[in-house]
């Protein structure tokens, strides 16, 4: 702090707290110093140069669109430069340098009780943009603002490095957050083997994506290279980022680091046991030292902010299903930010925003935490079940839209909450809150006959250890007495519309609260009273009613209340006024009686004086005096109305902070579970039923009729097509998926993958019956290139990836994959990819697979594997329209081999190039030719080689007699057919000739075909 003395002072005190806040901030700070009703900005400017030093004043002005001046003040040899804004305003620029990316740090003035008739200048407040709290919060779009603590720490097997030289080394990363809009806040730790790719951030990643932050605090041992590549993986992209080194002295990363500082700041905030009580505190140390940095930042900032926020909520893998791989974007659950979706409506470009049909800001914000944050707790997703079911039965489906209704009137109430704590809320947030309030009393009321309904709705509200009232009654009661409290405070309906904590044009207090206040208003209208008799006296002056609107009373701020009239009129009242006058008339003389004075007024007295060109004011001396006492009065009456104002709002904080909160709790549930059973009324979904593996815990699905909720709702010229599918069962534990491009094979892995989320998040599923034991984990690799601009190839990509999934996949995971190994040359890929399913296999993971890989159906490691289902997605060709016709159903086997040509003559390729691409394909892939282009054996003209007819994989490569020529007499014949007859020849690939020519007492389980003959299927040999 300091005196207000001269502009040297100024500039001295400014300059050093300019500085003092860069090193602590960074150099995007800006400093905002009150001085009188301005609140400015100073800079230094070189008098030969020009170049402007000392603060960021210049982007001030360009980001703010404000004027720059020159003080009448040289500074140590530099022109001093000013920029300022009033401080009724102050939050308008505020709000656009947060914006930019800066940290603006605000001093005002206040009275300095020491050195009387002096002023000086103390923090009032740090704002950035995870930290700021507007006064129209509760209106703003945005649902969340996260400040997010990430801190990394790098370990050996027994003992700590802060550096990467040595080998064998785990990472740990502990992130915490704060939505400062709601108080919430989370945790997550989370340890694995340190390489350098994407994989090892998953689960920070997953962080990142269901908490994306306003602002970053980012601790690390590695440099700046690193930690930006870092920052990529887990895709920050938050304008306000601030790097803390580990490796080097810094005391409050020390102090967050010693237990006796951790248990100090715990116990400040959640109470003396919070540290002992809550084990997962010593269980995630490192989460919780960033926690701890993250809540001293914030009390920096300003104090209020981690005032009444809850204890955190820990993101342990206990109950929490791990979605692993970007599972998030890979599945579309989240927008991927990519340009492919500008033509699609917003509501349909992610599963979230399309699912996300809740009424309110606060039950969308815990919706999308719900479905981004799927669970394994079979207890509670039962519940959620049971209670969206309830409100789907015949005799309370009318609750859903009556909800719905009302809900969507709602203003966000857990911010209004902050917004007290923070006092920073208008009236008519207050207004808003109470209307809210009211909602939720009458929709309690409505459901006074299903306390099965009420109790879920208040599963999560603090009651009262005293309180023996039941949930309903609780409610009620609280509802009550809060609408009650706000009615003897506030004149409720004026508040409606003062959107202002500076200037009130009504009062919006209620009589008796204030007696200072009551007098001053008491004050304030009589003087009133007196401008309005002046003026009617004046109107019958001028010959007509008190009413009639001759004269008018004109108001402005700076120069308060006056009488006007227009010139015309006014020409004709100076001769009215002279007539009385020289008559003498009782009328020259104005008498105003009131309750506590009286005031007298002559004629004569009254003077004209030019407004502006069309209008007069009427001077008169009483009405001078009194308007000076009227703004006076008006002045005093704002100033009691914003302290008995801010006073209310404490005791909102102090006394009924958590009475809202519960409210807001109770709507929140209410909320999420309409929107459930909205979901699954509007759009047919049917509930999950969870189910036990009959031998062990092992995870499975079993979906009917599944479809994917966002392409059935995109998709206008054909009905989406449903599909089947189960896995993790006795018979099946993986699917090998074949099929044309664009048959659908990729949107039914994800359709699968969705359904399971959706599951897992309480919500029912776009199935006709869906049956599972819930996943622990998911693994994804269906984008193919996600991870370019991280600077991986795609192989790179893949092989993270699969290392990840090989890693730590078991029975309780799914695996959804696409086009694994696209990255490579194909034997390579081959022989990664059936090495993958095999490792799948033997773990009894569920997995589904789309490939092209038609190759590897013949190979003995695949043909081995027993639970291993092969799958394809049917095409049907019409010959007439030499079309391919998607019939997009899951059958068994691996369908046609070739198509890719095919589904470009659908894209109008030029048949030019479809030409040279054919002969091309049949050149060098024979097998692919149409059966009019086969070879004829040399034995006999008649018999085509064709496919082998023992495999039917391979392209046959030679011919077989089924009876052996050596058996031939001299003219070629067997008994009584000749040796190469078409009925004796077998077209085969070499494999299966050698396998035919195996010594039959190497392999007793081989039979050695010797005859074609006729059944119900065809001719078979045998």
């Amino acid at each position: 702090m300091s005196d207000v003395t001269s502009s040297a002072n100024i500039m001295d005190d400014y300059l050093k707290i300019t500085k003092e806040y860069e090193e602590k901030y960074g150099e995007n700070t800006i400093l905002m110093m009150q001085v009188g009703a301005f609140y400015e900005v100073y800079g230094l400017k070189n008098i030969e140069t020009n170049e402007i030093i000392g603060s960021k004043i210049v982007e001030f002005i360009q980001i703010c669109q404000l004027n720059i001046a020159d003080k009448k003040l040289i500074y140590k040899g530099f022109q001093v430069l000013m920029a300022g804004v009033r401080d009724y305003s102050l939050e308008k620029y505020i709000k656009l340098m947060i914006n930019a990316g800066y940290t603006v740090v605000i001093f005002s003035q206040e009275d300095d009780e020491v050195k009387k008739n002096k002023k000086k200048r103390v923090l009032q407040g740090v704002y950035s943009s995870g930290s700021f709290i507007s006064y129209d919060t509760d209106v703003s779009p945005q649902m969340s603002n996260n400040t997010v603590c990430i801190w990394l720490e790098l370990y050996s097997p027994m003992r700590k490095h802060s550096g990467i030289g040595s080998n064998n080394k785990n990472i740990i990363y502990g992130a915490s957050v704060i939505n400062t809009f709601t108080g919430k806040s989370s945790l997550i730790e989370y340890e694995v083997p340190f390489i350098m790719n994407p994989t090892t951030f998953d689960e920070l990643e997953r962080f990142i994506t269901s908490y994306p932050p306003s602002e970053l605090l980012f601790l690390s041992p590695f440099d700046e290279k690193i930690n930006q590549q870092i920052k990529q993986f887990i895709g920050v992209n938050c304008k306000t980022v601030h790097d803390i080194s580990t490796n080097n002295t810094n005391e409050i990363v020390t102090n967050c680091s010693t237990q006796t500082y951790i248990h100090h700041i715990l116990s400040k905030f959640f109470g003396e046991d919070s540290y002992n009580v809550c084990s997962e505190f010593n269980n995630n140390i490192i989460a919780t030292q960033s926690f701890c940095y993250l809540l001293h930042f914030l009390q920096e900032h300003n104090t209020n902010l981690i005032r009444n926020i809850s204890i955190p909520g820990f993101n342990t893998a206990g109950n929490r299903m791990v979605l692993a791989n970007h599972t998030l974007k890979q599945l579309n659950i989240i927008d991927d930010n990519s340009n492919d979706n500008w033509h699609i409506s917003k509501k349909l470009t992610s599963v979230l925003s399309f699912l996300n049909k809740c009424c309110t800001s606060m039950g969308s914000r815990q919706f999308s935490a719900q479905l981004l944050n799927p669970t394994t707790n079979e207890g509670w997703l039962n519940t959620e079940y049971e209670m969206t079911e309830l409100l789907l039965d015949n005799e309370h489906n009318h609750f859903v839209d009556l909800c719905r209704k009302e809900l969507v009137k709602l203003r966000d109430m857990e911010k209004i909450c902050r917004q007290i704590v923070m006092r920073r809320i208008y009236p008519s947030t207050l207004y808003y809150l109470a209307d809210a309030v009211k909602i939720i009393k009458q929709l309690n009321t409505c459901f006074h006959e299903l306390p099965i309904l009420v109790d879920y709705l208040c599963k999560e509200i603090t009651f009262s250890n005293s309180s023996d009232k039941s949930p309903y009654e609780y409610i009620d009661t609280t509802c009550e007495e809060f609408l009650k409290y706000m009615n003897k405070m506030f004149l409720l309906e004026k508040c409606k519309s003062q959107t202002s904590i500076h200037q009130f044009d009504e009062n919006i207090i209620q009589p008796g609260v204030s007696e200072p206040l009551d007098r001053k208003i008491a004050e304030y209208t009589e003087k009133i009273q007196i401008f309005h008799h002046v003026r009617n006296h004046l109107n019958k002056v001028m010959g007509g009613d008190a009413d009639k609107e001759y004269i008018k009373i004109h108001d402005t701020e700076k120069s308060g209340m006056s009488l006007q009239i227009t010139k015309v009129r006014g020409e004709n009242l100076k001769k009215l006024i002279k007539d009385i006058v020289d008559k003498n008339s009782p009328n020259k003389q104005i008498s105003i009686k009131l309750t506590t004075a009286s005031f007298e007024c002559c004629l004569s007295d009254i003077k004209f004086s030019t407004a502006n060109s069309n209008t007069y004011d009427i001077d008169i001396p009483i009405l001078n005096k009194l308007c000076k006492d009227l703004l006076y009065h008006k002045d005093q009456i704002t100033s009691l109305i914003l302290y008995v104002y801010n006073d209310i709002i404490e005791t909102l904080d102090k006394e009924w902070f958590q009475q809202i909160e519960n409210i807001a709790k109770y709507a929140i549930r209410l909320d999420i579970l309409q929107c459930k059973s909205y979901l699954a009324k509007t759009y047919h979904y049917c509930r999950p039923k969870i189910s036990i593996h009959e031998s062990s815990k092992k995870s499975f699905v079993v979906a009917k009729q599944l479809r994917h909720c966002l392409i059935e709702q995109l998709l206008r010229n054909e009905i989406y097509e449903p599909n089947d599918v189960s896995l993790g069962l006795d018979e099946t534990d993986g699917i090998l998926l074949y099929g044309t491009n664009a048959v659908g094979k990729t949107s039914i892995i994800r359709a699968l993958g969705i359904s399971i989320i959706m599951a897992q998040s309480g919500i029912f599923v776009p199935c006709s019956e869906f049956i599972y034991c819930p996943y622990h984990s998911i693994f994804t690799r269906i984008l193919g290139n996600d991870n370019l601009f991280k600077g991986l190839s795609t192989f790179a990509v893949e092989m993270s990836e699969l290392r990840i999934i090989l890693k730590m996949a078991n029975e309780n995971s799914l695996i959804l994959g696409d086009e694994l190994c696209s990255g490579t040359e194909t034997e390579s890929a081959l022989s990664i990819f059936v090495t993958g399913i095999m490792e799948l296999h033997e773990k009894q993971s569920s997995f589904i697979f789309a490939t092209h890989f038609h190759e590897i159906l013949g190979y003995d490691e695949i043909q081995n594997l027993k639970k291993l289902s092969i799958n394809h997605m049917s095409v049907l060709y019409d010959k007439e329209k030499d079309a391919l016709i998607y019939d997009r159903k899951l059958k068994s086997g691996s369908g046609i081999r070739t198509y890719g040509l095919e589904v470009c003559k659908s894209l109008y390729l030029e048949s030019s190039f479809l030409e040279k691409a054919y002969s091309i394909r049949n050149k060098y892939f024979p097998e692919t030719r149409g059966e009019m282009e086969m070879k004829t054996t040399r034995y006999n003209a008649k018999k085509i080689r064709g496919m082998c007819e023992l495999c039917k994989n391979e392209l046959s490569e030679e011919v077989h007699h089924l009876q052996p020529q050596q058996l031939a007499d001299k003219n070629g014949f067997i008994g009584t057919f000749h040796k190469n007859h078409v009925a004796n020849l077998l077209a085969v690939c070499e494999k299966c000739h050698l396998l035919v020519h195996k010594n039959p007492t190497d392999d007793h389980t081989k039979k050695v075909p010797t005859r074609r003959k006729k059944t119900t299927d065809g001719y078979t040999v045998c």
